[in-house]
């Protein structure tokens, strides 16, 4: 983050990259698990969590953002920000970083990839598959 008003000698605050990635990590394992998962109706559920996980993460990045700057600095962030709205922020910030980038893959999963598979997987094992006979 970079703001005209920092010192030019000050740090610049950053965000950390690793929670873009485990929670993307989480789902595909998850998804690994499903039987069925290459089929078309289950490849289309993972497609669909990945751009919901995407979007996600477009929130949590500007709920981050809101939460540092209600935070963190100082002064201004006392100004700009009322007590109310530094504790929704900071509260958004940590439920994110400390729940919900763990619950929100294992939702999409559940809700989507894993009925989507065990239906494919279910659809596949009843369809009857004839047999050539050698002869």
């Amino acid at each position: 983050m970079d703001r005209a008003d920092f010192p030019s000698t000050s740090d610049r605050p950053a965000l950390p990259a690793d929670d873009l990635t485990f929670d993307v990590i989480l789902l595909l394992a998850l998804a690994a698990t499903t039987k069925g998962l290459f089929r078309d109706r289950a490849m289309k559920a993972l497609g669909i969590s990945l751009l919901v996980l995407f979007g996600l993460h477009v929130a949590a990045l500007v709920v981050a953002v809101q939460a540092f700057y209600a935070t963190q600095l100082g002064e201004w962030s006392a100004a700009s920000y009322g007590p109310f709205a530094r504790n929704v922020w900071g509260t958004a910030s940590h439920f994110w970083r400390l729940a919900g980038c763990f619950a929100a893959p294992f939702l999409l999963w559940w809700l989507l990839i894993r009925p989507a598979g065990t239906d494919a997987a279910a659809a596949g094992k009843a369809s009857p598959r004839k047999r050539r006979r050698k002869g």
